[in-house]
């Protein structure tokens, strides 16, 4: 009996034991069935964080590339309206130019008088006149847009008639000497003798009959040729 009894505590024990282990292989079984698909799935969802993350990265390049171009895109679309904008205000300016050009073509202002003197009853020039027409023909030389009005005078001594032909006499005088000895274009003088008339000084006075025998040569420049 007692060899029976140890014997079946034996095989109980054996059985407890068997059970025990077989047990614990089934529970390691069941946590790794269920650890491994999360370790797998933990491994998946690391690969797509990091695809994600470098997709992110791609994108965020790809967006400041875009930036990029977008600004110098607005630049170049800034330069070019400003250049527009210069170009109108250019034109702008020509036609306004233009236009002033136009009103202005047969306007001329007087730049400067120059008056020379004569002697009693003589058309010739002295050499203070001439003096004086070197002065003025040294100015206009280079000049565009000019003309020359040359007005004789005569003081009352003498005929009327004569005074009249003397004072014309006195401006061809001057248109001569300032075309031949200076070249200036006869189509920029004109003359014409006003005779006794529009003294600058009384005639009852040597004096003022001295003034009176004169020329005045009249600079004029064309409004348009200044603007």
């Amino acid at each position: 009996m007692i060899v029976k009894a140890t014997a079946v505590i034996g095989l109980a024990a054996a059985l407890s034991l068997a059970s025990g282990c077989a047990t614990k292989k089934y529970v390691r079984n069941r946590i790794n069935e269920r650890v491994t698909p999360v370790e797998n799935r933990t491994g998946e969802l690391e690969e797509t964080s990091r695809r994600n993350t470098q997709e992110i990265s791609r994108i965020s390049r790809e967006v400041e590339d875009v930036k990029l171009r977008a600004d110098r895109a607005q630049q170049q679309a800034d330069r070019a309206a400003s250049s527009a904008e210069q170009a109108n205000t250019r034109v702008t300016g020509v036609e306004q130019s233009v236009t002033d050009l136009r009103a202005n073509l047969d306007k001329y202002t007087v730049q400067k008088t120059v008056t020379v003197q004569f002697m009693v009853n003589k058309s010739e020039l002295t050499p203070e006149a001439t003096a004086a027409l070197d002065e003025l023909a040294g100015q206009i030389r280079s000049r565009n847009g000019f003309l020359l009005e040359i007005q004789g005078f005569a003081s009352v001594d003498g005929d009327p008639d004569f005074n009249e032909r003397l004072s014309q006499a006195r401006s061809e005088s001057v248109r001569r000497y300032l075309a031949e000895r200076h070249n200036v274009p006869l189509f920029r003088m004109s003359i014409l003798g006003f005779g006794t008339s529009r003294p600058v000084a009384s005639n009852e006075t040597p004096e003022g009959r001295e003034k009176n025998r004169r020329v005045e040569v009249r600079l004029l420049t064309n409004n348009a040729v200044g603007q």
